[in-house]
């Protein structure tokens, strides 16, 4: 979408070419064969990138030619064993994606048997009991589910080497049911992410964590070739040593992070990278090669280096370095905040149950359709505005400010965005994409959003900062990130969109930022925070720069 035009166009790709992860190519693009893209690379529309070249960065330019000899063969197998592999996938895709119920699923046998015993003593209906039993009923389950992922992954991938392997391989296959199960686990537990809990349950899963880290993304199959050092900050969605495959060979090497490392959103980290400690990545930003040297600061793609950041004098004991106290009142708080999402649907579902129980038994299909979709387009609802009272409640309005990690203010507030995420955002919101009703959910939340606004994305976080004119468009993947985490400071700020913007796909626009009217922003392009763009302009770039292109 840019302005009022829907945009649409052919990509088409060649034969043995190689996309890098997080990249982002526009509508009538052509990429012949054996060409290469690397990691955060964006291709503006009507771009061609010629047979065997390499294109690097935001905006992707041409920096080269492959080295074909330096490629393996194309990896082989037989029809037998392709076939054998299609077959095990499919199976696996049946079998694996009602894990993700595990949680949810056995409280129905529960409450079932609740209401037998009850009713023997007082005669009272069960689902008076419900919204009370259904808390730590959802804890019990959620652990139980986090421990069965890990028994699958120590059954059927106990280790896991760095080095060279078809993708045709057994190795393939099991390290690829684990990645499943993991994406499958926290797709329906995203509430772990950013919590206490999050890195016991990778030290359980092979990965070494070290004391006090925080991370916020996934690692597929890779536990044991992830290594993240003591106080380090990984923020959401860094794709971190994904394993990368090329001819039909998948290639994995350890990544190692030392202490109190900052890897900011969508960062791309690649396999085979040490990063020394006090380093950060920034937000879209990639690292200049496989090391990167104690308190280097990278930006952007290409990464820039940058000489120094901002800094504050906090006492550790708000950051690195909180007692005992605080590490306990966190874990009873997210406890609660993490079971939260998975009590509601155990309660809506048994009440939905308890509903629809006259047309299961006794009802035709088109009784029992109609009140399904009644059933499913009322709790989703009820999840949204639950989530929308919370934060009014807990939160009020937010302002610019700067909170330490361990604050109360900065506990409630990532409470408030994970219940976001789980409960409305993936409930409901992120099904409103392109409809004027995802406008009016974010209003509720206190976004200031003007007429005819088009939105992709559901990812707004502090609601109150974030005021965008009329008749702007925000693409798919977009951010308008209003704070950051640096150095386990909360860090918010505003960002106001004049009338008319366009915010293209993947882009991130940080707070205390300002974009005039009828600005458009390129595919890939960060503006950093405290930026003014003009009106009237098209900037493209991470970091954002002046561009031709519009």
């Amino acid at each position: 979408m840019e302005g009022n035009e829907f945009i649409l166009g052919r990509v088409e790709i060649g034969d043995d070419c190689y996309i890098g992860s997080s990249a982002t190519i526009g509508p009538d693009v052509i990429i012949d064969d054996s060409a290469e893209l690397a990691d955060l690379t964006s291709l503006a529309s009507g771009i061609r990138v010629g047979a065997g070249e390499k294109w690097d960065g935001s905006p992707g330019r041409k920096v080269g030619l492959v080295d074909f000899a330096s490629l393996p063969p194309h990896a082989e197998a037989s029809p037998q064993r392709r076939f054998f592999n299609a077959a095990f996938a499919a199976l696996m895709l049946l079998v694996v994606p009602p894990l993700g119920l595990m949680p949810i699923l056995p409280a129905f046998y529960f409450f079932d048997r609740l209401d037998d015993f009850v009713g023997s003593f007082i005669p009272i209906n069960y689902l008076y009991l419900t919204p009370i039993v259904a808390w730590p009923t959802a804890m019990a389950l959620i652990a139980l589910t986090v421990l069965l992922i890990a028994v699958i992954r120590w059954i059927v991938l106990p280790r896991v080497k760095s080095g060279v392997y078809s993708v045709h391989s057994t190795f393939y296959w099991r390290m690829w049911l684990v990645g499943l199960c993991s994406a499958v686990t926290l797709n329906t537990l995203n509430s772990l992410y950013a919590t206490f809990y999050m890195r016991w349950w990778y030290r359980l899963m092979g990965a070494k964590i070290g004391r006090g880290a925080e991370i916020s993304t996934s690692l597929g199959g890779r536990f044991d070739l992830v290594e993240i050092g003591a106080n380090c900050f990984i923020a959401d969605e860094v794709v971190l040593g994904e394993e990368d495959i090329r001819r039909g060979y998948m290639t994995l090497d350890p990544v190692k992070i030392a202490d109190r490392t900052f890897v900011g959103n969508s960062a791309v980290v690649p396999p085979g990278t040490h990063i020394a400690s006090g380093a950060l990545i920034g937000v879209k930003s990639k690292p200049p090669g496989t090391v990167v040297a104690e308190k280097e600061i990278w930006f952007g793609s290409p990464p820039l280096k940058f000489p120094v950041r901002q800094t504050f004098d906090v006492s550790d004991i708000w950051t690195f370095e909180p007692s005992f106290a605080r590490k306990l009142g966190r874990a009873v708080f997210e406890a609660f905040c993490l079971s939260l999402p998975t009590a509601l649907y155990i309660t809506f579902g048994a009440f939905a149950a308890e509903y629809l129980a006259p047309a299961i038994l006794d009802g035709g299909p088109l009784e029992l359709i109609p009140q399904f979709l009644a059933a499913g387009a009322l709790i989703s609802v009820m999840m949204m505005l639950i989530v929308c009272a919370l934060k009014w409640l807990l939160m009020g309005v937010y302002k610019p400010m700067m909170r330490p990690m361990w604050s109360w203010f900065a506990l409630r507030s990532e409470a408030i965005a994970v219940a976001y995420s789980t409960m409305a955002s993936r409930v409901l919101l992120e099904h409103l994409h392109g409809t004027p009703m995802l406008a009016w959910c974010l209003r509720l939340f206190g976004a200031k959003i003007g007429e005819g606004t088009y939105w992709g994305t559901t990812d707004i976080t502090e609601f109150d900062c974030v005021d965008v004119g009329d008749f702007c468009v925000i693409n798919e993947n977009a951010l308008l990130q209003t704070h950051l985490y640096e150095d386990r400071l909360m860090k918010i700020g505003r960002i106001k969109l004049g009338k008319g913007v366009t915010v293209a796909a993947s882009s991130i626009v940080l707070y205390d930022t300002t974009v005039g009217d009828f600005a458009r922003l390129g595919p890939l392009t960060v503006v950093m925070k405290g930026e003014g763009i003009p009106p009237n302009a098209a900037w493209w770039g991470a970091p954002a720069q002046p561009s031709q292109v519009r």
